[in-house]
């Protein structure tokens, strides 16, 4: 066996029993990379996100919401998942021989890679779902304003509903089903109302 054979031989025992420390610094890794995106989303948001969805119709103003509580919830259950594959969990076992540190390892190592598979997962969820939010509150009609009610009173009466047009002199008012011209010479007085009185 030649001499390199032999350190690569060495090497690959040796790593044997590092697979604990190399699995939880790939955790460690992850995240810090998961605080990085959390973080650049909040960044983004802040400088490129509507300021309200108030204005937005229905249900977009509460679909919003709605995925941002969905993407905070996943990102926080991606962190506390690759916290804990980084840092483990405790355990109340006392492993006092070579074989069940072994077996405890091997299944350490598998619990860590399962974890990260499911921060990545997780991430990419929360990732999307604030994606979603921020291009529906872009693209999302806006909710049309309730039409404006007045009182016309004018030498014929009083009458109210919904201001239609002023065009050639007259005003048209949409009473429940009935439009009804107003000449704008006879009009004693326009009031707005968010109400008819009865």
């Amino acid at each position: 066996m030649s001499v390199d054979s032999w350190r690569w031989l060495q090497k690959a025992q040796q790593l044997r029993f590092e697979q604990l420390e190399i699995a939880r610094k790939q955790a460690e890794s992850w995240r810090t990379g998961l605080t990085g995106i959390t973080a650049l989303l909040a960044a983004v948001l802040v400088v490129k996100g509507r300021d309200s969805v108030s204005d937005l119709a229905q249900p977009y103003k509460w679909v919003v919401p709605l995925l941002l509580a969905l993407a905070l919830a996943t990102l926080v259950w991606a962190t506390l998942t690759a916290v804990s594959a980084a840092s483990g969990s405790p355990s109340r076992k006392t492993l006092l021989t070579g074989e069940d540190l072994r077996d405890w390892t091997v299944g350490e190592v598998r619990r860590i890679e399962k974890a990260v598979v499911r921060a990545r997962v997780l991430t990419v969820a929360g990732v999307t779902a604030v994606a979603a939010a921020v291009g529906v509150s872009w693209l999302a009609p806006v909710a049309t304003p309730p039409a404006a009610l007045v009182v016309v009173e004018s030498a014929s009466g009083r009458i109210c509903g919904t201001l239609v047009d002023t065009s050639g002199g007259n005003l048209l008012v949409k009473v429940r089903e009935d439009q009804q011209v107003v000449p704008l010479a006879g009009v004693a007085r326009i009031r707005g109302v968010t109400a008819c009185p009865r």
